[in-house]
């Protein structure tokens, strides 16, 4: 058992070599590409959906205090399509589609760097109450914003990659 122990960690190790003797990075690491995520400042609408997709981006981005010399500035559209209808001919079932467009913006500038697209979606079932019902349509709204903050965040995180030519 101790032999088979010796040679994984063996192979383990020359991977790790060999992938760091190509140059790669781990996105995600100290100092790795998705570090420069911290200093873009984020923009979004006024409704709440805008303001927890903000929040989100913030606090997957580590950017709380951001004072790079980038903005991003997203645009959220929402929309609830009910899919489950019962033998009573009443929607109990309904989507939440999120659809989120993104463009990254360098401080003085007209043009954007990068822009991109984030969708989303997550379903919630109708209970009999009023309040219930809209504290279910609310929960999915988030998740769905939460799934598309993920996704903005992955799309910019592959764009600092090219950064160089911004």
């Amino acid at each position: 058992m101790r032999p088979l122990r010796l040679a994984a960690t063996a192979l383990a190790f020359l991977l790790t070599a060999g992938l760091s003797a190509c140059g790669f990075t781990p996105m995600y690491a100290t100092g790795g590409v998705a570090a420069g995520l911290a200093g873009i400042r984020v923009e979004t609408g006024r409704e709440r959906v805008d303001y927890y997709l903000q929040e989100a981006l913030l606090d997957g981005m580590g950017a709380r205090a951001a004072d790079g010399p980038y903005t991003l500035r997203a645009t959220t559209t929402v929309r609830s399509t009910p899919f489950g209808v019962g033998a009573d001919a009443i929607a109990s079932r309904y989507a939440v589609s999120v659809r989120v467009n993104w463009q990254l913006y360098r401080e003085g500038g007209i043009d954007p760097v990068a822009t991109g697209r984030a969708s989303s979606s997550a379903s919630y079932d109708v209970p009999a109450g009023v309040y219930g019902a809209l504290s279910s349509e609310t929960d999915a709204e988030d998740r769905a914003l939460d799934l598309a903050a993920d996704r903005i965040i992955t799309q910019l995180a592959r764009a600092m990659q090219d950064r160089d030519t911004w």
